[in-house]
């Protein structure tokens, strides 16, 4: 897939993180269907926007292995099954909620001095609500998680997670939180951080074993309620794509 000129790529910008947002919001709720064709013109007049944005968010949603750009042919939805997504949580639940229970035992001032700045930082965002809050968010949750696998202090539990965090699917899940699923979501990160905090590894392990497989389960319920995409609407639900 060709760049895009900068002065071009510079003007598609903000349009592209709605319409990468929605597409890929789409995407992983299954609307699109895995191998389906996305369309550049077709998406372009459905979104009421021009060709540059959705070029710069196909770009981005290739980045995050969601679609794939085929010379001559075009962009194509990443085949995936929701069996594929159902066992990515369900591993990630089993070992990442390990990882939090020996961080309980492990874990260092400095792990939870950036634990307690990354929640602060991930209150501020929900209340401020910058430009592309969401993908920001995205990004403090996932050095969260981070944080609390390095004070967890293993090096090849670190690795396998890195691993099915990897599968670019499951990343995405805070784009599809409500307003207070997200309240929910930063309630049971400051949860964590507590019983990381006062050495409780039974305590940490069920909070984020709850926390990753409540967001596996809201998921499949929005998946069960899809309804028929119309890009040519705002579709503004207040639901939002965030971290888990």
């Amino acid at each position: 897939m060709q760049a895009l000129p900068p002065n071009e790529a510079a003007a598609a910008r903000r349009p592209a993180i709605d319409v990468y947002a929605r597409l890929r919001r789409s995407i992983i709720l299954g609307e699109f269907a895995p191998g389906v064709q996305l369309k550049e013109q077709a998406l372009a007049a459905q979104m009421q926007v021009s060709r540059s944005p959705i070029r710069v968010a196909f770009r981005r949603l290739e980045e995050d292995g969601l679609v794939s750009s085929e010379p001559n042919r075009g962009v194509f939805v990443a085949t995936w099954a929701d069996q594929d997504s159902d066992e990515v949580f369900d591993l990630r639940a089993v070992v990442e909620s390990h990882a939090a229970g020996l961080a309980a035992r492990r874990r260092q001032p400095e792990h939870l001095r950036r634990l307690h700045q990354l929640n602060e930082t991930m209150a501020h965002l929900i209340v401020a609500r910058p430009e592309d809050f969401l993908h920001r968010l995205q990004q403090v949750n996932a050095e969260f998680h981070q944080v609390v696998l390095q004070a967890a202090a293993s090096p090849r539990l670190t690795q396998f997670v890195a691993s099915l965090m990897a599968v670019h699917r499951v990343i995405g899940a805070f784009y599809y939180y409500t307003d207070q699923q997200l309240a929910d979501s930063l309630a049971d990160h400051r949860q964590l951080l507590r019983a990381i905090e006062r050495r409780d590894p039974a305590l940490a392990r069920a909070v984020l074993e709850g926390h990753i497989r409540g967001t596996a389960e809201r998921l499949k319920v929005q998946r069960q309620d899809l309804r028929p995409v119309n890009f040519s609407q705002t579709n503004e639900n207040h639901s939002h794509p965030v971290p888990e």
